[in-house]
C-alpha cells in the first residue's frame, strides 16, 4: 500500500538543514553542557596547542591516499588505486572482532598513522609493545578507533550548538570534514575473491550494518553546518556515496535489512531536498526508498514486514533471542520514522504492535524467553513496548498507552499470575518459525512448560525436533546455545549448531542440515488444545487451564530421508507437581538403519543412572563409543567422560542441581537443590551412555544462576538404540522436583495396547493415584 510521505520534520535543531537553526549564539550552559565541557576539556586544551592534535590521529591512509580497498573474504588485504586529492578513510582489519592487537590509548596513537601497505602502530597483545603492523592482525580496531575521536568531536560539536563557544565548533569541524572527506574520495572495497563479503561490505566496515559511525556524524552534522558549508558539496556527495553502498549491499530478509534503513534514514534526514541535486537524490529520495522501494539487498519496510511476520501467530520469522530484540528495533525505527518524518509504520501496520503483544508468548514461567537457536535467553525485551508507548503519548492515544503499560505490568518478573497469563495461551503455534509452547500456567515455581521446535526461520540450529523442559525456576533440559564467538566460531559449526548438543535424537550418527536461514519446519499433526497455523493460539492462561496438553509433530530428517515423530504431553498432578512425557520415533523410510541416538541434556553437576526397579546404580563402563568415526558428525568429538552400559530393564536417571548462592536460594522459594528425574522404558538392542558436555553458553548471561554455567560441563544423556526406533521408540516420563518441594510420582510403568506402535505408561502417584496414558502412533494421546 502506497502513501503521501510527509516531511514533517521536527523542530529539534539536530534534524534540520537549514543553517540558521545553529548559528553561533551566546547561551545560558546547563548542567548538562558543563558535564559534556568537562568530559573532553582534556582534549580541547591538547587541541588548542596544537590544532590537528586530534584529526591527526583519525585512522586514514594519510600517505597514499589510496582511493581503493581490497579484502581477501573477510580479511584487509591492501590499499590501491589511484591518488585521491584528499586522504580517505582507511578500513577494519577484519570482520571478526579477534585481533592480535590492542588500539592505543588516544594519546599514544601516532599522529598521521600510514605507509604504503596501509599499517598501523598498535599495542602487541603478547609483549604489550607499540609496533607497525598489518591492518589484517588488528580486528575492528581502526573502526573504534575513529569512532573514539568522532564521539568527542559530536561531543563538541552539541557545546557549540549549546553555547556558540567557536572552539569547539571549529574542532568539531575539522574532525568531521577531515573524515568525510575521506569518505567522499574512497571508494566501495573490492573483495578479491568475488565471494558473498562483496555483497556485505560497507565504507568502513566488513558489514553495512556495522557503519556504526554514522549515528555519530549524522548527529553532528546539522550542528556545524554553518561551519564546513563550504565545504558542503563534497560532504554530500560522501553521505550520499554511503547510502547507496548500504542500498547495494548486506541482507534483506532479516534484522540486517532494518539496520541498514535506519543509517540510511539518519543520512536522508540530513540531506537536501531532492531539487538540490543534479541526480535528484535528496532527502525525500532515501526516505521514499526505504519505505516503498526494493532492491536486491534492500527491502521497503513493507515488503520485510509481509516477509518477516506470520498474519496469523503474529511473530517474527527468528529465533526468540532474534525476534525480540528486532521486534524492538523495527518498533523504535517506526517510532523515529513518525516522529522525524510524519510516516505512521504503526498506522500502516498494525501487525508491529500485534507482534509485540504477542512476544509474551515466548516467556518460560520465570519469564525468561524460549531458548532455542540462537537465543541468549533473558527477560523480554522492553524495547518494544516502550517505543509503542512513546508514539501513544505522542499520539494523545490513552487506550494504546494503557494496553502498553498493562503489558509492560505482566512481563516483569515479579508480575502476578493474574497479568502475565492474560498474554500468554495454554498451546501456541508458531509456524514461521516452528515453534510449539505448552504450558500448565505462568507460576514459575510449580508450573510446567514444554517448548518444541525444528528448524525453520533466520538464526536456527541443525536440532531436529528439538525440545526444553522448565521446572522449579529453571529450564531444566535447555537448548544448547550458542559458542564462545557467537555464531561464527568452531565449537558452533561443530557442535553447538548441531543436532547431538539438543535434545533430539540422531540417525547413524550423521544427522545435520544447513543452520542459520534453515528451511527445516516439522509437520503439526495433533495437540490439545488443538491449535493451527490458521489458528495458532489456544484461550489465554487466564481464560483455560488444562490437567494435560499434548502436541505430536513429525519431521522428515533430511541427511538420512528417516521420519521422526515426537509426541510430548504435560501432566499436571497437583498444585505444586507434574510431569512430562516424551515418545519420540524415528526410521529411515527406506530402511538400512544403524544406529539412532536419543539425546538429552539437563542443568546440574550431578547425574545417577538406576535400574528403575531395584535403584541399583547401572554397572557403566569408560566406553569410547560415541565419537567421530565411520562418517559421524564432528560434534561427537565434544561428548566426554563417557561411560555406557547395556539397558537390561527400564532405568531411572536422576540430574542434580545445587544451587550454590544464598541469594539465589532466597528468591527460589529458598530451594537448594532441584532434580529433574527421568523414567526410560526398556526396549532390546539399546545402550545407555552418562557422559558430559561443554558449557552451556546460552545461559551465561542468566540471572539467578543456580551455579556458573559458563564453567559447568552439561551433563548428557544418550540411549542408542541399534536398528530402527520407530517400533522401538524412546518413551520417557520426566519429573521435576526440589529438596523443598518432592516429586509426586511414586513409581513409572509400562503396559501394551492392543494397537501396534502405540506407546502405554503407567504413572503411579504417592496419593495414589494411577494415571494411564496411551501416546498413539497416529499422534493422540489418550487416557484410561
Amino acid at each position: 500500500m502506497k502513501y503521501r510521505v510527509l516531511y514533517v520534520i521536527g523542530a529539534v535543531c539536530l534534524l534540520f538543514a537549514n543553517p540558521s537553526c545553529c548559528l553561533a549564539k551566546k547561551k545560558v550552559e546547563t548542567a548538562e553542557t558543563a558535564k559534556l565541557k568537562s568530559k573532553i576539556e582534556h582534549v580541547m586544551a591538547k587541541v588548542d596547542a596544537q590544532p590537528d592534535w586530534l584529526y591527526s590521529r583519525l585512522q586514514m591512509f594519510w600517505h597514499s591516499h589510496a582511493t581503493d580497498v581490497f579484502v581477501n573474504g573477510e580479511t584487509f588485504a591492501k590499499p590501491g588505486g589511484e591518488r585521491a586529492a584528499e586522504p580517505t578513510v582507511k578500513y577494519n582489519g577484519t570482520r571478526s572482532m579477534e585481533s592480535q592487537y590492542n588500539r592505543p590509548k588516544l594519546e599514544d596513537i601516532v599522529p598521521y598513522d600510514d605507509d604504503e601497505q596501509g599499517n598501523v602502530t598498535y599495542v602487541n597483545k603478547a609483549s604489550g609493545k607499540m609496533e607497525k603492523t598489518s591492518p589484517a592482525k588488528t580486528g575492528c580496531n581502526i573502526a573504534g578507533v575513529n569512532r573514539q575521536i568522532m564521539t568527542i568531536a559530536r561531543d563538541a560539536a552539541r557545546v557549540y550548538a549549546a553555547t556558540g563557544e567557536e572552539r569547539y565548533g571549529r574542532m568539531a569541524a575539522k574532525v568531521f570534514e577531515v573524515f568525510m572527506k575521506g569518505i567522499a574520495y574512497r571508494n566501495v572495497p573490492i573483495d578479491l575473491n568475488h565471494g558473498h563479503q562483496q555483497t556485505l561490505v560497507g565504507m568502513t566496515t566488513f558489514e553495512v550494518i556495522h557503519e556504526d559511525i554514522i549515528n555519530e556524524l549524522t548527529e553532528m552534522y546539522p550542528l556545524i553546518r554553518p561551519l564546513v558549508k563550504e565545504e558542503q558539496p563534497v560532504i554530500d556527495a560522501g553521505l550520499k556515496k554511503w547510502a547507496e553502498n548500504i542500498i547495494a549491499n548486506g541482507v534483506p530478509h532479516n534484522n540486517w535489512n532494518l539496520f541498514q534503513a535506519d543509517f540510511i534514514v539518519k543520512i536522508a534526514l540530513v540531506l537536501q531536498d531532492n531539487n538540490a541535486y543534479a541526480d535528484g537524490k535528496g532527502k525525500q529520495y532515501y526516505l521514499d526508498y526505504v519505505v516503498h522501494q526494493n532492491s536486491i539487498r534492500q527491502w521497503s519496510m513493507n515488503k520485510l514486514i509481509d516477509f518477516g511476520f506470520d498474519a496469523n501467530a503474529k511473530t517474527w520469522y527468528e529465533s526468540p533471542g532474534y525476534s525480540t530484540t528486532v521486534l524492538g528495533s523495527i518498533c523504535d525505527f517506526a517510532n523515529m520514522l513518525d516522529e522525524k518524518a510524519g510516516i505512521d509504520l504503526f498506522k500502516l501496520r498494525p501487525i508491529l504492535i500485534d507482534g509485540v503483544r504477542t512476544s509474551a508468548e515466548y516467556l518460560f514461567p520465570n519469564r525468561m524467553i524460549a531458548g532455542f537457536g540462537d537465543t541468549h535467553p533473558n527477560y523480554l525485551n522492553p524495547s518494544g513496548i516502550n517505543n509503542i508507548m512513546n508514539y501513544a503519548s505522542r499520539h494523545k492515544d490513552k487506550a494504546l498507552m494503557a494496553d502498553m503499560g498493562a503489558l509492560k505490568s505482566a512481563v516483569d518478573a515479579k508480575a502476578p499470575l493474574s497479568e502475565i497469563e492474560r498474554y500468554t495461551s495454554t498451546m501456541f503455534y508458531a509456524p514461521n518459525v516452528s515453534w510449539i509452547a505448552m504450558r500448565t500456567g505462568m507460576d514459575k515455581q510449580h508450573d510446567l512448560m514444554a517448548s518444541v521446535n525444528a528448524s525453520l526461520g533466520n538464526h536456527a540450529h541443525a536440532n531436529g525436533i528439538s525440545l526444553e523442559l522448565y521446572g522449579k525456576g529453571y529450564v531444566l533440559g535447555p537448548d544448547a546455545g550458542i559458542g564462545k564467538s557467537l555464531y561464527s566460531g568452531l565449537d558452533y559449526l561443530e557442535y553447538y549448531s548441531q543436532m547431538p548438543a539438543h535434545n533430539t535424537v540422531v540417525v547413524d550418527g550423521v544427522s545435520s542440515y544447513p543452520v542459520m536461514m534453515s528451511q527445516h519446519a516439522f509437520k503439526l499433526m495433533a495437540s490439545y488444545p488443538g491449535v493451527s497455523k490458521e489458528q495458532p493460539a489456544s484461550k489465554k492462561l487466564a481464560e483455560q487451564k488444562e490437567r494435560m496438553t499434548y502436541a505430536t509433530v513429525s519431521f522428515i530428517e533430511p541427511e538420512t530421508q528417516a521420519l521422526q515423530q515426537r509426541t510430548t504431553a504435560v501432566v499436571k498432578t497437583s498444585d505444586k507437581g507434574g510431569y512430562y512425557i516424551d515418545v519420540f520415533r524415528s526410521k529411515k523410510q527406506e530402511g538400512g538403519d544403524k544406529t539412532h541416538d536419543y539425546f538429552y541434556h539437563n542443568l546440574g553437576q550431578e547425574m545417577r543412572v538406576t535400574d528403575a526397579a531395584t535403584g541399583k546404580p547401572l554397572n557403566m563402563k569408560p566406553t569410547e563409543e560415541l565419537a567421530f568415526s565411520g562418517g559421524h558428525l564432528y560434534a561427537y568429538s565434544y561428548i566426554y567422560n563417557k561411560e555406557s552400559a547395556a539397558m537390561q530393564g527400564s532405568i531411572k536417571t536422576q540430574f542434580v542441581t545445587r544451587i550454590e548462592d544464598d541469594k539465589v536460594v532466597e528468591n527460589l522459594n529458598h530451594q537448594r537443590q532441584i532434580t529433574m528425574t527421568m523414567w526410560m522404558k526398556a526396549d532390546k538392542g539399546r545402550t545407555i551412555f552418562k557422559a558430559l558436555a561443554p558449557a552451556n553458553l546460552e545461559y551465561e548471561r542468566m540471572p539467578n544462576q543456580p551455579y556458573n554455567i559458563k564453567e559447568q560441563p552439561v551433563l548428557t544423556f544418550v540411549a542408542r538404540q541399534k536398528g530402527e526406533a520407530w517400533s522401538h521408540p524412546f518413551v520417557c516420563v520426566y519429573e521435576p522436583s526440589s529438596d523443598t518441594e518432592p516429586g509426586d510420582i511414586a513409581s513409572v510403568n509400562y503396559f501394551e495396547p492392543n494397537e501396534p506402535n502405540n506407546v502405554g505408561i503407567i504413572v503411579k502417584l504417592k496419593n495414589g493415584t494411577e494415571q494411564r496414558i496411551v501416546c498413539l502412533e497416529n499422534g493422540k494421546v489418550e487416557t484410561k
